[in-house]
């Protein structure tokens, strides 16, 4: 239910946004989850520590491929509202499987049900943030659904591993069940006036022009090269601060809290910034923050002003997110958009896993201080392709 041209969005468009928002949060925290009571795990099921990581690998990778070929097979049959409900039922169902795994296999099966179920929630739910918005709206109603995310990746990790201490790691997985539960009641009150008017703008607009499928990859693979490039510091960042700047360890704990909150008000503002300034400027601004502060990482300047510049590209990391995912909805017709976010969050996925093996990589061969190095040059690639992508792109519904 979109507000008429120079209206306000309606007080029950605002409630459905922040509802999608709490789905994100429960998809969010339902990945994260397991970096709080990974240790938990695998002393239950006698493994190394180190196993505790492929819940994180499975759940990312089940995840990549299957949004995208969701929105594929299940979008012309179902709404992205009811993806939305599907994907919520999924993802808990695949949470209570968790919390009675008898075996690490099981349990690594459960995570692959989560991932299915958080791969219809968010590109659904950023689909309906479009629908539920105008085009000038729009990049605050994705920055809004989105909030839900980031907030997670603040308290998902203290969120599980507090319910680990207090429950052990089943009663944690059980307990982002009931969240996921009352996420869905959520969502069924708060779109109950609006299901009717949400559910059909999906096959609208013209056919994918040739034009929109190139603007939309150099869209696609901008996302990709801008999570490498963060995640070339971010996945070793407790040893890049440690190591490269004498950060004692038992501050690191702050340091993660300020990382977060920083990235949460990143993405708070990106969507007020984008509608005020456009999107390409604040997509422009976020790159060029980056830049400063990558570059200032390659001098020593002690583990304090390490750790700001680190919270700093937190800030400038999400301010991209929710104006690219704008910019993307802009260039492809709108019976595309939940194929096309889904293509965007699979980017996301592709460039994380990019950077964090780049990362890896650079470490084990010249140390902590070359992954700033690393990530400029994935960053510079970025704003190639950004650059190539502003310069193709147009609005889907322009003729020609």
């Amino acid at each position: 239910m979109k507000p008429a041209a120079g209206q306000d969005v309606p007080k029950t468009s605002k409630r459905a946004l922040w509802a999608l928002a709490l789905c994100m949060f429960t998809v969010g925290t339902g990945s994260l989850i397991v970096l709080g009571i990974g240790q938990e795990v695998t002393e239950a099921f006698n493994l190394p520590s180190g196993a505790a990581g492929w819940l994180m690998t499975v759940f990312a990778g089940v995840f990549a491929v299957a949004a995208p070929l969701a929105q594929l097979v299940l979008a012309k049959r179902f709404s992205q509202l009811k993806l939305v409900g599907m994907g919520l039922l999924l993802l808990a169902a695949g949470m209570l499987w968790a919390s009675v795994a008898t075996s690490y296999s099981a349990l690594l099966a459960a995570r692959a049900g989560m991932a299915l179920g958080g791969a219809l929630i968010a590109p659904a739910s950023a689909a309906l943030a479009v629908q539920l918005s105008l085009p000038e709206h729009r990049t605050q109603a994705l920055a809004t659904v989105f909030a839900g995310f980031t907030l997670a990746s603040v308290a998902g990790v203290p969120l599980g591993t507090w319910l680990g201490v207090a429950f052990g790691w089943r009663g944690a997985m059980l307990a982002i069940a009931s969240l996921t539960l009352i996420a869905l009641a959520v969502v069924v009150a708060c779109f109950r006036t609006l299901q009717r008017d949400t559910v059909g703008d999906e096959d609208s607009g013209p056919p994918l022009q040739r034009s929109s499928r190139i603007t939309a990859i150099a869209v696609l693979a901008t996302t990709a090269c801008v999570l490498s490039a963060q995640f070339a510091i971010y996945a070793v960042m407790a040893a890049f601060l440690v190591e490269g700047f004498g950060l004692i360890s038992s501050a690191l704990p702050v340091v993660m809290l300020v990382f977060g909150i920083a990235g949460v008000v990143g993405n708070a503002i990106s969507g007020v910034w984008a509608d005020r300034a456009g999107i390409e400027a604040v997509i422009w601004l976020s790159l060029a923050g980056l830049a400063v502060m990558m570059t200032a990482l390659l001098v020593d300047l002690g583990p304090v002003f390490a750790s700001i510049l680190v919270a700093g590209c937190a800030f400038c990391g999400t301010l991209f997110t929710a104006p690219q995912q704008a910019r993307l909805t802009m260039v492809v017709p709108a019976r595309y958009h939940g194929l096309a976010l889904a293509l965007n969050s699979s980017a996301s996925y592709i460039g994380i896993a990019i950077g964090s093996a780049t990362a890896s990589l650079l470490y084990a061969a010249f140390g902590v201080g070359a992954l700033p190095a690393g990530a400029l040059a994935l960053l510079a690639l970025s704003a190639v392709l950004n650059l190539a992508a502003g310069s193709k792109a147009r609005p889907a519904d322009t003729p020609g």
